[in-house]
């Protein structure tokens, strides 16, 4: 299983979404992901990345809250970074409010995503407040898994994204103007 993501801003991406209904969206202000899952490489994008999924748990949907965690890893790092994946992805199926999440590693770079959805936005709060977030997905947890290699790389970072019908809500007494710099 292939996932596919690319980031850009809400009004490009719905148009992109409005061409291919495939594509499920979700946003936080202006900055939005465009997202789906496939059998082969098949981008419908021209700048997706794109993730051989090697643990995987329910069925995504644009209705649930998204939080994307990417991790760059090189060299002896990522021996040992799936043992730590696999271990997470047993921890993760027991998580009050995950509705589902994919582990998985670029295809064309040195780096991991954990893709995770949530009933709603409250309960990614909840869960960083959890062992498993901590043992397992907070920075301490994963810088342990970077080298000397990784120096040249992006750093360790994480997004959290609403559906669209509850970005727009949360967004929608803002004026046009300072939307751009949500």
């Amino acid at each position: 299983m292939i996932l596919y993501t690319t980031t850009g801003t809400v009004r490009y991406l719905t148009s992109l979404q409005d061409r291919h209904p495939d594509l499920m969206l979700s946003a936080i202000g202006q900055d939005a992901i465009l997202y789906r899952e496939g059998e082969e490489e098949n981008p419908v994008f021209d700048s997706a990345s794109e993730y051989d999924i090697s643990y995987q748990y329910g069925e995504l949907n644009q209705e649930n809250a998204v939080s994307v965690y990417y991790v760059p890893v090189s060299g002896s790092g990522e021996a040992s970074i799936l043992g730590h994946f696999s271990d997470l992805n047993q921890k993760l199926q027991n998580v009050k409010g995950l509705t589902a999440y994919r582990i998985g590693r670029a295809l064309h770079k040195d780096s991991y995503i954990i893709f995770t959805q949530w009933a709603d936005s409250s309960t990614i709060s909840d869960f960083k407040d959890t062992d498993t977030y901590k043992n397992f997905l907070a920075p301490d947890a994963l810088k342990k898994f970077r080298n000397i290699g990784s120096v040249f790389q992006s750093s360790i970072s994480t997004k959290t994204y609403l559906p669209i019908k509850e970005n727009e809500d949360k967004y929608k007494d803002i004026p046009e103007e300072e939307k751009e710099d949500c």
